[in-house]
């Protein structure tokens, strides 16, 4: 019983696999029909007798300028450090944090009654002086009168001449003294020396600051324009770049565009304005830098960039569609309609990419003709039928790889 048992439980086995594989045999039947419907083919007899119609394009000839892209780093054109130049206590901030300052706005406030006090004694000490002088110069003056008549000695009018010349070094000295407490009563007023973006306050209203060390109490960089800079290897500066970057040809300065990391192309223009003057032999760079007029303030010092920089014009360059070309071990190639419409493998080297299309720097001199759809059904070696882009037949329509159906052939897919 047990045995018979086993022998009807591998029948059902059997059946219920052989099910499943003529179940899977006459579904990838039908899909072949479906697919050789789809693409205008018998379903008997396969894709049909003819060269397999495929979408091909030609080569675009312009004037492209090479480009090299860099690595680099924006940079304020000044950065300054807004300190105390007199000791005091802070006694007002009069900015916002980031903010941006004009050249002379007034930034920190240190407390200015001891320097005014200074200032007044000063001018003081001044008026004294002054008043010393006057006194000293008319008894020179009466001196020198008595001296002619024989009243008095010579010797005296040397003391009277000696009065004088001293009251005069005192006025000096007071003056100067007036200048420098006016000075310093100045220093109490903090203005910013350029225009630019402030950072934040490194001290507080109330610390005492310009003691010893001349505190710190901000930075203001100026970031309208900005520097850009970034190093090129000096294997890269032959022909007539190295004059093209120092502004020589022309005496027109190198144009250059900059990209953010995230950002599409390159939308930032600049100019070279600076090529160091030596080349550093620990990398064999160059130190280059540039300036953008940055209107909008979107790029802060700091920022890493992409730097697009034109090498060398290339006229008559030869261009191709990015998606006509395949890659393999072997390289970059791309399949060519040869003689009597049969594809042709073709190596080629690739440059820069200008939008869709991609510059060819060896392997084609722009007479040749390529597929460019496709692809999954197409081998070098095997004949076709070139059909331009954009002017498929109407009889065609459908059966071009990759193309949807015809109404007609769903209706017998179905």
């Amino acid at each position: 019983m047990a045995v018979f048992k086993k022998i009807i439980i591998w029948l059902v086995v059997i059946g219920i696999l052989f099910g499943l594989g003529y179940g899977g045999y006459r579904y990838w039947m039908k899909r072949q029909e479906n697919m050789a419907m789809m693409m205008g083919g018998d379903p008997m007899g396969g894709m049909g007798s003819g060269p397999l119609p495929l979408p091909v394009g030609a080569c675009t000839i312009m004037n492209v300028t090479d480009a090299m892209e860099f690595t680099g780093t924006t940079e304020a054109v000044s950065d300054i450090e807004i300190r105390a130049r007199v000791e005091g206590f802070l006694k007002g901030i009069h900015f916002t944090d980031g903010a941006l300052v004009e050249a002379g706005q007034l930034l920190f406030t240190i407390e200015p009654e001891t320097y005014k006090d200074r200032r007044d004694e000063a001018a003081a000490m001044l008026r004294a002086a002054q008043t010393e002088l006057e006194r000293a110069r008319e008894d020179l003056d009466r001196i020198e009168k008595a001296v002619q008549t024989g009243s008095v000695s010579r010797q005296e009018l040397t003391r009277a001449q000696a009065a004088y010349d001293t009251a005069q070094a005192q006025v000096l000295g007071s003056q100067a003294a007036l200048d420098m407490a006016e000075l310093n009563l100045s220093y109490t007023e903090i203005r910013s020396p350029i225009t630019g973006r402030i950072g934040r306050r490194l001290v507080d209203v109330g610390n005492l600051v310009g003691i010893m060390d001349r505190t710190v109490l901000t930075t203001v960089r100026q970031v309208e324009p900005i520097y850009v800079f970034f190093y090129i290897s000096e294997y890269l500066l032959e022909g007539d770049l190295l004059e093209r970057l120092q502004g020589l040809n022309d005496n027109t300065p190198m144009p250059f565009n900059v990209g953010l990391p995230n950002q599409e192309g390159h939308p930032y223009e600049g100019v070279i304005d600076f090529l160091d003057n030596t080349v550093d032999s620990r990398t064999g760079t160059v130190y280059i830098r540039g300036v953008l007029p940055n209107e909008a303030q979107t790029l802060l010092p700091g920022m890493f960039v992409r730097v697009s920089l034109p090498i060398r014009e290339r006229p008559d360059a030869v261009l191709i569609p990015e998606k006509a070309v395949h890659t393999d071990l072997s390289g970059r190639y791309l399949l060519i309609v040869g003689e009597d419409n049969i594809l042709q493998r073709r190596n080629i080297k690739l440059g820069t990419s200008y939008g869709p299309l991609r510059l060819v720097t060896e392997g084609l001199d722009g007479s040749e003709t390529f597929i460019v759809g496709g692809f999954h059904m197409a081998q070098p070696g095997m004949p076709i039928q070139p059909i331009r882009e954009g002017e498929i037949p109407p009889d065609m329509a459908g059966q071009m790889p990759g193309a949807p159906p015809t109404p007609e052939a769903m209706e017998q897919a179905n």
